[in-house]
This record gives C-alpha cells, structure tokens and sequence, in this order.
C-alpha cells in the first residue's frame, strides 16, 4: 500500500493538480480532442523516467542530487538543482493558489484571506507527520479527482474520436497553431515537472528499496502514472464535450468545474472544487518535499520524513521557507490563473535540466552496473527527451507570440 501510495502521488502530481484541471480543461475547451495525443506521450515518458529514477536510488542507495554533484561535480550539479528549485516554488505558489480559490469557491471568502491558512496548514502537517502518513493520506485525497471519469462518459463523446485523436489528432484549420503549440508546451509542463522524480526516487530510499524491488518500482512507476493519465484524458474529454468551442481562456476554477456541473449538477460542481483543492494538496506536498530533498542533498545534509523534524532541520527548514515565498507571491495581487499558465509552460523549458543528468546516470555502467538502462528503454527515453528539449527552445518564442493564452 505504501509503494502503491508512493506512485500514485506521483502520478496524480505529476498529472493533475490546479494548473493540470485547468490546462487540461482549457486545451479541451479550444482544440477538443487534438491534444489527447500529449497525455500518451506524458504517459510513456514519466512512466519511463520515473521507473528510471527508482532504480538510480535503488542501484546507489544514493539520493538523487547526491548522486547528480558525485558524477557531474558542483557547478555542473548546481543546474538542474537551481532550475528545478525555481520551478518548485512557482508550481507550488499555483498550487496554494488553486487551493485557496477552491475554499473561495465552497465559503464566499476571498481567495487572498485563504492563502495564508492553506500555507500553514500545509508547513504544520510536513513539520509534525512522517512520510508514510503525508504521502499515502495525500494519494487518497488526490483520487477525488476521479469524478471527472464518470463525467466524461456521463457527457456521452464520441468515442471512436476520442480513441483516433489519441494517435491521429485532428487540427482543424481554425486553430491558432502558435496557441495550439503553447498549449502542448503547457501541458508537457504540467505532467511532467521535475519533482515527481526527485520525491519518487528520494521517497524510494525513505522506504528501503532495495534489489528486490525493481520489480515493485516497475510496477508502481506504471500504475501510479496511469491513474494521472486516465484522469487527465478524462479532464480533457469532458471539458471538449461541455465547452467546445469555447473563444476564451478558461479563466477560473468556475469555469474548469462546468464539465462536472453539466454531467452531475451541483453535486458534481463540489465534488470537482473539493477534487481541485485534494490533488492540489497532493502536488504541494510532493513540491515542498522534493525540493528539501534536492537542496539537503546537493548539500550533503541530513534529510528525509522518516524521522521527527529535528533530526533533519535544514531540510524541513528549505520547504517552510518554500512555502513562504511562494505564499508572498500569491499575495502580491498576480493573476492566478494566468499565473498558473505561464508557470505551466516554464515547468516543460526546465525539465531537460532534470531528465538530461537522469538519463546520463542511468547510462553509467560503473555507477549502475547491470542495473543501466537497456537499448529500449534508451531509445525511448532519447524521444521524450528530445521532444522536452524542442519543448524548451519553442517556449520563450510562444509565449511572447501568445501573450500566455492558448
């Protein structure tokens, strides 16, 4: 149940959270079905990468970014950690955020009023609980989100359209194809960034992977991200069946809610704010644990939730002052949503600075020994890889042609 509750998290994190629902809603809601086919590739290439980092930490005993300074040395260690920090304090200020707007959307309180409860609340339960109690408590929280399958099929798609945009996406000559190209650049961002495999593999060696495990890490890598995909197909589905066409951005999370609204009236309407504000809890402990565990351990310091809090201060002391700032940037009056968009796309331009160093470890027959990576597995991890990089270089550019709007 813990391993299982280990992947699932990562899984939902990495797929769903408030700027996931609210991408995956939006991307529906303008091109229906033609981004479907970024959800198979989020789906190969985390299964892939995290399944890759489970068994860096299971071969080394090592955490990640101990490992990443041991190999690359300290300056060349220092990029994907400063990237990925950066990123994780963003994608959480949309998380609290999102958390704050769902409890504005369930009391008529303003968001603002609910920023900084959300953000002690979440500093009180990563000081006080251990890791198997925030990390299986938050997996069954995110799995609220599960409503959004009943009400993709309560929508009544067409199936047979659904199932061919998957391989064969049809873009339609009335796409905005800057826009569509922003969009895929956000939606790699949301499903794949950096923390879910810095809290997978760091969470591996907080419950004593060892050899015998590759096969449960195989496992869990798969089921814990296909439980984010289907998820998201289904966000996906159900926001092209309400929304399509829809001429503006999908600026709330009123507006991402509709499609639960229409399938289920106001009960889905709440059982979806509720779901938002769960899988948003589950990605902030995810962003607030994976970067204590990137700084602790490019630093050599004591790490890990295993143990009370002052046995590690440094580490729990890296995601309070996490969820500080990222609380003052919601403060500072930006706009959330497109705060959130933005975030999403910057998420897709860091993740070869995470995948790129995992990928050159796993290749290290003296570090991995007859753990490396297979030619399969190198072939497709070069193709996700290769396609983030791309991802990387466009992103700037559209974002500027775009102004951040699909």
């Amino acid at each position: 149940m813990a391993a299982l509750a280990l992947g699932v998290l990562a899984g939902i994190g990495g797929f769903l959270d408030t700027g996931g629902v609210i991408t995956a809603v939006s991307a529906g809601a303008r091109f229906q079905f033609a981004l479907l086919w970024t959800v198979v590739l989020g789906l190969v290439g985390f299964s892939v990468y995290a399944e890759m980092s489970g068994r860096v930490a299971i071969s080394s005993a090592q955490p990640t970014y101990e490992v990443i300074r041991t190999r690359l040395g300290p300056r060349l260690g220092a990029v994907p950690l400063i990237a990925n920090v950066v990123v994780h304090v963003l994608v959480l200020a949309v998380d609290l955020v999102g958390m704050a707007l769902a409890l504005q959307l369930l009391t008529g309180i303003g968001y603002r009023v609910w920023v900084p409860v959300v953000a002690v609340a979440l500093a009180l339960a990563l000081w006080f609980f251990n890791f198997s109690r925030v990390d299986t408590g938050a997996a069954l929280a995110g799995l609220t989100m599960l409503v959004m399958i009943p009400a993709s099929v309560a929508l009544s798609p067409n199936w047979g359209r659904v199932a061919a945009a998957v391989v064969h996406p049809n873009i339609s000559s009335s796409y905005s194809i800057p826009g569509y190209l922003f969009a895929t650049a956000s939606l790699l961002g949301s499903f794949m960034t950096p923390y879910q495999f810095d809290f997978y593999s760091s969470g591996a060696i907080e419950e004593g992977w060892t050899g015998k495990d590759l096969g449960r890490n195989r496992i869990v890598a798969v089921v814990g991200t296909l439980f984010g995909a289907v998820m998201t197909m289904a966000v996906m589905t159900a926001g092209a069946k309400a929304l399509y066409p829809y001429s503006q951005p999908v600026d709330s999370i009123l507006a991402a809610a509709r499609p639960a609204q229409v399938a289920f009236g106001e009960i889905g309407f709440v059982v979806f704010v509720v779901g938002v504000f769960s899988v948003s809890v589950a990605a902030s402990v995810e962003l607030c644990l994976s970067g204590g565990y990137g700084v602790a351990q490019y630093y050599g310091w004591d790490w890990g939730k295993s143990a009370p809090a002052r046995g590690a201060p440094a580490f729990n002391l890296v995601f309070l002052a996490m969820i500080a700032l990222a609380m003052i940037i919601d403060l500072t009056g930006v706009d959330p949503i497109q705060f959130t968009v933005i975030t999403m796309a910057f998420g897709s331009a860091a993740l070869p600075f995470t995948f790129g160093p995992l990928l050159l470890l796993a290749n290290d027959s003296q570090f991995m020994g007859r753990l490396r990576n297979t030619l399969a597995v190198n072939v497709v991890a070069s193709i996700v890889l290769g396609v983030l990089v791309l991802t990387t270089l466009a992103t700037i550019p559209l974002l500027v042609i775009t102004g951040g709007n699909f």
